[in-house]
């Protein structure tokens, strides 16, 4: 039995709903954009609680779905920026959330590279929150498992004034963003992530609250932003990401042998020995061993090196790297 479009935004989308809507609709759920929706009504209800929601937040969501979060959160908040890439989804969504004044719906990919969030994205939402003199955004979102890593990663970058992330990630993803140096899962998400905020994991979710199912337990994250904890401590952010960059995707290689890799102004191979011996670091060590204070302290020193030897002021060098 079909069911009136008005009828649609009030209901649980629980399976038999989400299969019923898409066989009238001809969507199939798309593995390549990640969609598994939540249907267990339960976690959906907590999820606004975890991201203590109040009534004049503003919340990003990034994958719309059907809308199912969506309700909650704009029931919740002042207003809502919610952006979904499939057509067919923003088609669906944009129907069933017409009957909510306080939801912007955008048709676009939240990324425009791996590097860089969608310049439309923030803009829209950056002018929206200057006009409505609202100071700072919640990120609250069951974001596709395919895009999570460079989503949070952007996130954290980025001038948006974020300060709480509440995220539905696959479980191995939050095992990387809270791993410890030295071992397997940790790298640059891990880094980046104990760089600018603090994460904890709230839940861990089966795969039978979504559908389809995953092939991969879930979990539900809650990261707070303190972007201000090391400001004023890394020289060079675009050197301290080449470094990063040089040493965790060259795993297997000693931490001399990943430094020499980087594209940056030469510095000699006897030189970076003395960086290092200076540093009190073994250079046949690997790189992921180190925490985040030695690598922020790795690039201080290294950035002074670079601008000693080149002698050139610390705001050309900048320009150049």
């Amino acid at each position: 039995m079909s069911m009136p479009q008005e009828e649609i935004s009030f209901i649980p989308h629980t399976p038999s709903v989400l299969k019923q809507i898409f066989s009238r609709r001809g969507i199939t759920p798309n593995k390549r954009f990640g969609q598994n929706f939540l249907v267990d009504q339960n976690i959906l209800l907590c999820i606004p609680e975890i991201a203590d929601l109040k009534e004049d937040d503003v919340v990003l969501e990034i994958g719309t779905g059907t809308g199912g979060l969506t309700r909650l959160l704009a029931a919740r908040s002042r207003h809502v920026f919610t952006i979904e890439v499939d057509k067919k989804l923003f088609e669906l969504s944009s129907d069933i959330l017409k009957v909510y004044n306080n939801v912007t719906l955008v048709n676009a990919d939240i990324l425009e590279t791996k590097h860089e969030l969608n310049p439309h994205v923030t803009s829209l939402m950056l002018n929206w929150m200057r006009e409505h003199n609202q100071p700072r955004i919640k990120v609250v979102s069951n974001l596709p498992y395919h895009i999570s890593t460079p989503v949070i990663i952007n996130l954290l970058e980025d001038t948006l004034p974020i300060d709480l992330l509440v995220l539905m990630l696959q479980k191995e993803i939050t095992e990387r963003m809270l791993a410890i140096p030295g071992t397997r899962e940790y790298g640059i998400l891990s880094v980046i992530t104990r760089l600018y905020s603090e994460v904890e994991v709230v839940k861990t979710l089966p795969p039978e609250v979504f559908w389809p199912r995953p092939e991969v337990h879930s979990a539900i994250v809650r990261i707070v932003v303190r972007k201000e904890k090391y400001a004023d401590s890394i020289t060079d952010y675009p050197l301290f990401k080449n470094i990063i960059h040089a040493i965790f995707t060259s795993r297997r290689k000693t931490l001399i042998n990943s430094l020499e890799r980087l594209d940056v102004l030469t510095i000699s191979r006897e030189h970076l020995k003395g960086i290092l011996k200076d540093m009190q670091l073994d250079e046949r060590v690997r790189g992921e061993v180190l925490t985040l204070d030695q690598l922020i302290a790795l690039t201080n020193r290294f950035f002074l090196d670079l601008s000693s030897s080149h002698n050139l002021p610390m705001a050309v060098l900048r320009r150049s790297l």
